[in-house]
């Protein structure tokens, strides 16, 4: 079996910047959390994947123009970047710069617009700085490229799926933060000064985080042509189109189809958070739509936590038959969870969500081991934009097909049959198939035999 063996050059750097490489991550994403309250979008807990239906800003209808436009734009950017990160010398620090950034100035102009009104020329231009911006920036989209980019390079082939696990579980985490901050302010703040005063927490959040990159992420790039040209569009084809022409077909085939089943598990999820959560906020009172989204948060975070750690880590079991076990849980979970009908009997039921991180966790991790590191910008580009687009796809085509019905009880059976049954079947099958002629593939103590530009895997 012949492989590019991603740690075969790999410069070690010291894992010195991996803690606040977890703070400034949480930071993020915490006020993610809190800017999306005020800005009424949906921010899903998915580890990889901007909204899946839009900005309900000012509740006005998610398609618009201008989410749509704003959705392309974030879609090219986003796809370029991997690749100009990879060809500038794996430069990841600017990907997790520029979100951080950037939201800073949305969040800016968010006050800006809370107390100042303009001329209508002048108010034309603010609204359009306050659109171009999210689209540019292309928010965590980016900011995922960046850190899992950076984290996979700096990390060891068995330790990998160790470290993509800590950084994962921070997200969840780091969102039932921030939907706590929330809470805390609306509780101690006067009705009148919340707006603002949350604005300028995510203001904080983000100026602390950009601190912490810029003061204690190490650059680990390397020199590059600044007379490259990536830029021109057969360059930046040739780029993607390497990715799979330089490897062996079995490779070239299991890359391929890991990047499918990634995408197909955060549509899963994506799907979770959009329609199931409307029916749960159709069917349930407030408190206990609390209770079950804290639940499933924690749920996803300790799931994540055990399987990287025990699992993984300290018994040293395969990716693949922890992939398998994840799949196996999620069938039986759905099952189990057509039935109740009761929030207690719902929310014991969190089995499922302890299975959503570990698979996401365990997928992205084998498909960097199948890359060079100079090509890990690249592959997480393809991922991001992948799963962000057959998220809305389905999640579109579902609320077309079937407008109102996931709201009734046979609707939500069949939602629970479709996200958790059907959608697990073939990743369940892709390891299985993988487990029984490859199960040797990714071993932890493998040997990287350089021969001719490609390492053969050997035990």
């Amino acid at each position: 079996m012949f492989v590019q063996n991603p740690m075969a050059e790999l410069k070690q750097y010291g894992y010195s910047s991996e803690p606040y490489l977890i703070i400034a991550t949480a930071l993020y994403t915490a006020s993610l959390a809190v800017s999306s309250t005020l800005k009424r979008s949906c921010e899903p807990i998915i580890p990889f994947g901007e909204c899946l239906v839009g900005v309900y800003e000012n509740q006005h209808y998610a398609h618009s123009l201008i989410n749509i436009s704003q959705y392309f734009i974030s879609f090219i950017v986003v796809l370029l970047a991997g690749a100009w990160s990879d060809n500038h010398g794996r430069r990841r620090r600017p990907l997790i710069f520029l979100p951080i950034i950037a939201q800073i100035l949305t969040d800016s102009l968010y006050i800006v617009f809370y107390y100042w009104h303009w001329p209508s020329a002048f108010d034309l231009i603010m609204k359009c700085l306050k659109w171009i911006i999210p689209a540019f920036y292309v928010g965590r989209n980016m900011f995922w490229v960046g850190v899992m980019s950076y984290v996979s390079e700096n990390s060891t082939i068995e330790s990998r799926t160790l470290k993509h696990g800590i950084i994962i579980a921070t997200y969840p985490l780091s969102l039932l933060v921030g939907a706590g901050i929330v809470a805390l302010i609306k509780i101690v703040i006067p009705y009148y000064s919340q707006d603002h005063v949350l604005f300028l927490v995510t203001i904080l959040l983000n100026l602390i985080a950009l601190m912490v990159v810029n003061l204690y992420i190490k650059d680990t790039s390397d020199s590059y042509d600044k007379d490259i040209r990536w830029q021109k569009p057969k360059y930046i084809l040739k780029e993607f189109i390497s990715l799979f022409k330089n490897k062996s077909m079995s490779v070239a085939i299991i890359l391929a189809v890991l990047i499918i089943c990634q995408s197909i598990l955060v549509t899963r999820i994506g799907c979770d958070y959009g329609l199931l959560m409307e029916y749960i906020e159709n069917n349930w009172r407030n408190d206990e739509e609390v209770y079950f989204s804290i639940s499933r948060t924690l749920a996803i975070f300790f799931g994540i936590v055990f399987s990287v750690s025990v699992l993984s880590h300290c018994m040293k079991i395969n990716d693949l038959k922890i992939g398998i076990l994840c799949c196996c849980f999620y069938i039986a979970a759905a099952i189990c969870y057509i039935f109740p009908v009761l929030i207690w009997q719902i929310i014991m039921i969190t089995i499922i969500y302890l299975c959503h991180g570990t698979a996401v966790t365990i997928i992205s991790s084998l498909v960097s081991k199948l890359v060079a590191t100079e090509q890990l910008g690249l592959i997480n580009s393809i991922q991001m934009c992948m799963n962000s687009l057959l998220t809305v796809v389905v999640v579109t085509s579902y609320k077309s097909a079937f407008g109102y019905i996931h709201f009734t009880k046979s609707g939500h059976l069949c939602l629970m049959a479709f996200l958790y049954i059907f959608l697990t079947l073939p990743i369940l099958s892709m390891f299985m198939i993988l487990h029984s002629k490859y199960k040797d593939f990714w071993q932890n103590d493998t040997i990287a035999v350089n021969q001719k530009n490609v390492y053969t895997i050997s035990q």
